[in-house]
């Protein structure tokens, strides 16, 4: 959101994947930075949790062709009701798949797409329809910056803490098991059942560690 979108007050963030642990952190984030926030979820059964974060629209982009479809006009009409008719000025793409070519109808001219994930796994991505758009795919690798950057990401840290502090955003745990129940954790995974941050509590005292 900050190294790669500069994202300031009143602009416009899309996030994809918001009911999951990445996608709700980076909506409270873009909400505590003043950005106008768009929330997409596969479908709007999962929509309370990023409204919850602070989302101010949550949009429903489903998992075919038919649904993106849909998904690219009604988000149209949002970004237009929000005062951005041309599109976000950052897209942070946690699910990639299918959907990635329905986010570039959703960027601004010289907007960034930035890559965190591909839980829909990956597609090749067409030249063509960057160059049309006018748009910038960026990968975000938060362990290389934060090595090579020590100072700024200290800077970050700390500008995290201070929102936590004065309650602009907070831990989001949705389920918490025990070490011994790990599989279940991972369970929820496969079967897209998780929200929020799923834990593994190691410390547990039933834990065999």
């Amino acid at each position: 959101l900050k190294v790669i979108g500069n994202v300031g007050p009143n602009d416009l963030v899309f996030v994809d994947g918001s009911s999951g642990g990445v996608g709700m952190a980076t909506v409270e984030l873009a909400k505590a930075m003043g950005a106008k926030v768009i929330a997409g979820v596969s479908h709007m059964e999962k929509g309370t949790l990023p409204t919850m974060a602070g989302a101010d629209k949550v949009l429903a982009y489903g998992r075919d062709k038919e649904s993106h479809k849909q998904f690219k006009a009604e988000f149209k009409a949002a970004a237009a009701d929000m005062g951005h008719p041309h599109g976000a000025s950052l897209i942070v793409d946690v699910v990639n798949g299918d959907l990635f070519e329905s986010l570039l109808s959703c960027i601004k001219p010289l907007g960034k797409i930035c890559l965190v994930g591909f839980v829909a796994g990956q597609k090749l991505i067409r030249p063509g329809l960057l160059l049309i758009k006018e748009a910038m795919v960026v990968g975000s690798l938060w362990g290389r910056w934060a090595r090579e950057n020590p100072v700024l990401f200290r800077n970050n840290m700390n500008e995290m803490l201070e929102y936590m502090a004065d309650g602009r955003i907070e831990p989001r745990a949705d389920s918490i098991f025990p070490f011994d129940d790990s599989i279940k954790a991972f369970e929820l995974f496969e079967e897209n059942k998780a929200r929020g941050n799923t834990v593994v509590d190691c410390t547990s005292t039933h834990s065999k560690l």
